[in-house]
């Protein structure tokens, strides 16, 4: 069976034969699947929310974009896709994973609870369906996701902190580098 790796800002949706693959820090997947049609997907957000700026950078060809890091609209993006290929959305169900304090920025700037109570509001506030979650902790995760049958395995990467906490600054340093990119190509008007 192939195997579908998603990154930060990535949203994935399939009803083939095939695994969607992750690994996480601070951040959150949901893994949200159709049981009837046997259609599922699976995000992966870095930080609860972003502005409608995001939304304009969103191109629905693609499974990486700007928009997708933020939770808002990760969450929107793979549930809509979901419903437009055939999802209803009082069947879904949906698996949380991640949100760990991984990145040693110290309590007051723990993206990991952030991202928990985000999504935890999100899915009581959209009347989701919540089978099971595994969130929290200081441990990264691997996670594999079978958007046919729901079934999702995770692994506590306990020896593997500091390269997961590595590739999220990674990620996000070039996120900062795409926003000053973006900034220096804008003109002002008055």
């Amino acid at each position: 069976m192939m195997m579908v790796k998603i990154q930060p800002g990535e949203v994935y949706v399939t009803s083939e034969r095939e695994l969607i693959a992750t690994g996480l820090g601070s951040c959150i997947s949901a893994c949200v699947w159709d049981p009837f049609i046997e259609l599922g997907g699976m995000n992966h957000f870095m930080l609860p929310l972003g502005d409608s700026d995001d939304i304009d950078n969103w191109d629905p060809t693609q499974w990486r974009s700007k928009a997708a890091r933020y939770g808002n609209y990760a969450m929107e993006i793979l549930i809509n896709t979901l419903i437009q290929q055939g999802a209803v959305k009082s069947r879904l169900q949906v698996k949380l994973f991640g949100g760990g304090m991984v990145m040693g920025m110290g309590k007051q700037a723990n993206i990991g609870q952030k991202n928990i109570e985000f999504i935890k509001n999100y899915i009581k506030n959209e009347g989701l369906h919540l089978v099971s979650e595994d969130l929290g902790s200081e441990y990264p995760r691997k996670v594999v996701f079978d958007p046919i049958t729901g079934k999702a395995w995770v692994k506590k990467l306990r020896g593997y902190r500091g390269e997961v906490e590595a590739e999220e600054n990674s990620y996000k340093r070039r996120l900062i580098h795409e926003a000053e990119q973006d900034n220096s190509n804008s003109a002002e008007l008055f």
